[in-house]
């Protein structure tokens, strides 16, 4: 989700959702679980999500969602009285046309209301999730980590301790509230590196075999040291290749005479050019020539040609001793991305089936949610309780 730096709350809590379900809100109707306990909008392997958490929450995200200086909406279902009221004096009609009706101004806020409900409950469901994992995986962070990343979520968002203290005042959070998401934060990269590390290593076999099926990859083109020199006609390319077999030097006919701004900065020299990377004309002239004899005039896709090869590199291929170091990072790389992928996926299947949610508080991460039509996953590293500023709660 896009990191939105206009605010410290947006700074501090865009904690990277790096591997997120498709998260919709269930159509009325979806069944709810009757191992939800009565003050709880969620369970999660026998924890409960309480309501006073979602209620603490949904007002901080409706808070990081507000336009600066606009009053904060947090939505006040079935009815929306509240949320109306608000939302009627803020509106200002065009001049001559009609205010919102109630009708209008209800259905604003059921929206906002959803995408609010959609945030908070991933927010909260997420981080039981890495909570409860990283317990079962022995993964764990120390106070004094969580205090250092404090520190520097500090200095890169807030220039003082005041500016700090006052998104507090703002925010609605409390000191506890960013620790506790500094915390997630920490769990997830560490649970992420412990999933990565337990990939397992790359074999020589599998080196050898990448080597032997990829070859192409490392050989290297024969190169060549070239002498340029580029004309607009025909007449002046052979006006070059004379004052050059008169004794003039090259790096003085190319000032003369060349229209190649780059080469002629260089005394009309291009080093170390492959095949392919220039004018087809010019490619084929230098590649055929024999080393110090000048060839020319050749047109051109940009104009006629003067040229004299006066150096050959031969082609080279890598040897396999020497590539080693690339391709053992490479396919380290592929282990722990497939090992990553594998684990996200039986991540959030498992902690799905272990979800169950209140009817209103329903989401695709819940095990009673309906079956989406569609759902968007990736691959990378484990989810992060997802930014609380990131969805949009404001008035339209």
């Amino acid at each position: 989700m896009p990191l939105l730096v206009r605010t410290p709350l947006r700074i501090l809590l865009a904690l990277g959702a790096f591997f997120v379900a498709a998260v919709a809100l269930a159509a009325c109707g979806s069944s709810s679980d009757s191992s939800v306990p009565g003050n709880a909008v969620a369970n999660v392997d026998g924890t409960p999500v309480t309501k006073a958490d979602y209620e603490k929450w949904a007002a901080i995200t409706a808070r990081g969602s507000s336009r600066s200086g606009a009053p904060v909406v947090v939505p006040d279902p079935p009815t929306f009285t509240r949320c109306v009221a608000t939302l009627r004096s803020n509106s200002r009609p065009a001049r001559g046309q009609p205010a919102p009706t109630d009708v209008t101004l209800r259905a604003q806020c059921r929206q906002q209301n959803d995408q609010l409900t959609q945030q908070t409950m991933a927010t909260l469901i997420q981080q039981l999730w890495i909570e409860k994992e990283a317990k079962n995986q022995g993964v764990s962070v120390t106070d004094a980590e969580v205090q250092r990343q404090l520190a520097v979520t500090k200095r890169q968002s807030f220039p003082t301790e005041k500016a700090y203290q006052r998104f507090l005042a703002q925010s609605g959070m409390t000191p506890a509230d960013v620790l506790e998401r500094i915390r997630v934060q920490a769990l997830a990269a560490k649970l992420t590196r412990h999933v990565q590390d337990s990939a397992a290593p790359v074999t020589d076999a599998q080196i050898q075999s990448y080597y032997a099926r990829n070859r192409a990859q490392f050989a290297v083109p024969e190169r060549r040291d070239v002498e340029l020199i580029l004309t607009r006609t025909q007449a002046q390319a052979s006006a070059a290749k004379r004052a050059v077999e008169g004794g003039t030097s090259w790096a003085a006919a190319a000032r003369t005479y060349s229209t190649d701004a780059a080469s002629k900065a260089t005394g009309g020299v291009l080093r170390g050019v492959s095949a392919g990377q220039q004018d087809r004309a010019f490619d084929l002239a230098a590649f055929t020539a024999q080393k110090g004899k000048i060839v020319g005039p050749v047109k051109g896709q940009f104009g006629w040609y003067v040229v004299r090869v006066t150096g050959i590199t031969p082609a080279q291929q890598t040897p396999l001793a020497e590539a080693r170091p690339q391709i053992r990072a490479l396919l380290q790389q592929q282990g722990q991305q497939e090992k990553m992928s594998t684990f996200v996926r039986d991540f959030q299947v498992s902690w799905r089936a272990k979800t169950n949610c209140r009817q209103g508080y329903i989401v695709q991460l819940c095990k009673n949610a309906p079956t989406p039509s569609t759902t968007s996953t990736a691959g990378g590293t484990v989810a992060t309780p997802p930014s609380t500023s990131g969805s949009s709660t404001t008035s339209k």
